[in-house]
């Protein structure tokens, strides 16, 4: 039997611009090995927290799971390397 509890979560972040109803447009791919898993968004000034990453969409293992925004994209990646843990 292979021992994974040490094996990390590759996690991949690709920029892309999100389509929202707003002129919030800057926004993230999560890529966890090889899956896409979520859709981060930064919003802009107008918006709570504005600068912080949300998720705006979580699939697989995260759906229904809304953390709180992440002041930085470092601070999103470990959350997700966490949550994503096999």
């Amino acid at each position: 039997m292979v021992e994974r509890r040490n094996v990390e979560t590759l996690v991949v972040l690709q920029p892309i611009a999100v389509d929202t109803p707003s002129p919030d447009n800057e926004g993230m791919l999560v890529i966890a090995n090889r899956l896409l898993v979520a859709v981060l968004v930064r919003p802009d000034a107008e918006h709570e927290a504005p600068g912080s990453w949300f998720v705006e969409v979580a699939l697989g293992r995260l759906l229904g799971i809304m953390p709180p925004p992440f002041n930085t994209l470092e601070d999103a990646t470990r959350w997700l390397r966490n949550r994503l843990r096999p």
